[in-house]
């Protein structure tokens, strides 16, 4: 397992245990001012304090539980089996991490009520009624906290509770980077493959490319095709060259898995990129789709500059702004590739490569 996929993975347990742990400790609340729990075999209700050191360590052990779970089927899972499969799947790994949930909390509750383990008194305390409901409970929070999950990756992670805020009712200003990143000779390649095996190539470059952009703190915005536009605040971007050690990570990931590529597709896909960066106006928009939108000249000219690195054969072009910014925070140098006028745009613009020897 290589660091960033042990960073997803831990940072997947954070969130479990941030939402499983007061999750089950408002079970417990509930409980509390509702009907006592009542323990196995007739004995003495559990106090307050047990009830809440036995629900935290619920808690947590969800939490450890639905985290690593989750983290298997959507690293090794959800991208392998048809949408069928994986319910099926899913349905029966949840219910055997419920019993696996249970099991734990009977050795936990045994622990804190110093009573032996028995399993005629571990089969009440499962089939009891308060269990059967702390399970539906269980299903009902994992829903949730799947269906919320679901929903923060359609807007973009973070952006969710920003729209429930309404901070984009409004349109506001922000300055950030953008980068138009293309797959190189996509129509040669979609000729040569046919359309259904060259989505399956696109589809597999963009599962490739997910644990590099949370490693690299960027955002995708859209899919447009064979073309990925992905932005960084200015700070997050510039910040360990963040912006541009994607391009080269992703080249060198791809190149990588060479062997794979070529036995699937016959072809190692190469993707050429451009950079810009300014201010730019972001929005809620639609009402039957709603989506967060970015508006500005900033998006024109990044997607003008990715179109000029077939003519001066380079793989990454930026912008004079950019380059600028970027020669404030190190001592590498761009290669200017002329002040040259793009296609729609009144004024000249210089436009800079970038090569490896600015990765030193």
């Amino acid at each position: 397992m290589n660091l960033s996929i042990k960073s997803n993975y831990i940072k997947s347990l954070i969130r479990q245990f941030i939402f499983w742990t007061p999750a089950i400790v408002f079970w417990t609340l509930m409980r509390e001012f509702g009907q006592e729990i009542i323990r196995p075999g007739g004995l003495e209700p559990l106090t307050f304090t047990q009830q809440i050191r036995f629900h935290l360590a619920l808690g947590l052990m969800a939490g450890l539980i639905f985290g690593s779970l989750q983290f298997f089927f959507e690293k090794y899972i959800y991208k392998r089996v048809s949408f069928g499969k994986t319910i099926i799947i899913g349905s029966v790994s949840s219910l055997i991490s419920i019993f696996l949930l249970v099991t734990f909390g009977f050795r936990a509750f045994s622990k804190i009520t110093q009573i032996d383990f028995d399993w005629e008194l571990y089969q009440e305390f499962v089939f009891s009624r308060q269990m059967i409901l702390l399970i539906v409970y269980i299903f009902i929070v994992g829903f949730l906290i799947d269906f919320f999950k679901e929903v923060d990756k359609k807007f973009g992670p973070g952006n969710l509770w920003k729209m429930l805020r309404g901070e984009f009712y409004h349109p506001k200003e922000e300055h950030r980077i953008f980068m138009f990143l293309d797959l190189k000779s996509s129509t040669t390649i979609a000729e040569q493959l046919g359309h259904h095996k060259y989505s399956r190539l696109i589809q597999s470059c963009f599962y490739d490319v997910s644990d590099l952009v949370i490693e690299h703190k960027a955002h995708i915005y859209q899919y447009v095709g064979d073309e990925i536009v992905l932005s960084w605040s200015i700070e997050e971007g510039l910040k360990d060259l963040n912006c541009i050690r994607f391009y080269f990570k992703y080249r060198d990931l791809l190149e990588s898995k060479r062997n794979y590529y070529e036995s699937k597709f016959g072809v190692v896909p190469q993707f050429k990129a451009g950079l810009e960066m300014g201010r730019v106006m972001v929005a809620e928009v639609g009402e039957i789709k709603r989506e967060i939108a970015y508006h500005g000249d900033v998006l024109n000219t990044a997607a003008r500059i990715q179109a000029c690195c077939n003519e001066f054969n380079r793989k990454v072009l930026i912008s004079e702004n950019l380059e600028n910014a970027l020669s404030e925070i190190t001592d590498s140098e761009y290669e200017l590739m002329g002040d040259i006028q793009l296609k729609g745009k009144s004024k000249n613009l210089k436009i800079y490569a970038v090569s490896d020897l600015s990765m030193a």
